[in-house]
């Protein structure tokens, strides 16, 4: 039986819509990672422990931040991650 992945989209739409899943790099050395710290209690210590963590496995990483964690991200640096990094992990800790 095949299995269905149903995936959420956090930024609390009031329709739903069915959007096309990116296709995960087939390698992802050389890459440039992008942190994004959404300012919520505790995501930039666990950002700092992802990122020592990429860090020693040879990767390039760059820290980005939400102004606060109750909005989306500013275009700006929506705009910066896009021209800056290949890959993205975003925080959600507390």
């Amino acid at each position: 039986m095949a299995e269905s992945t149903y995936l959420r989209d956090p930024t609390s739409e009031t329709t739903r819509s069915m959007r096309q899943r990116l296709a995960m790099p087939d390698d992802i050395d050389g890459k440039t990672i992008a942190l994004l710290d959404i300012s919520k209690e505790r995501s930039q210590e666990f950002l700092d422990h992802i990122e020592e963590k990429f860090v020693g496995e040879g990767f390039t990483v760059k820290r980005y931040r939400k102004g606060t964690m109750s909005k989306p991200a500013a275009p700006e640096i929506i705009q910066a991650i896009v021209q800056e990094a290949d890959l993205v992990v975003e925080s959600l800790a507390d």
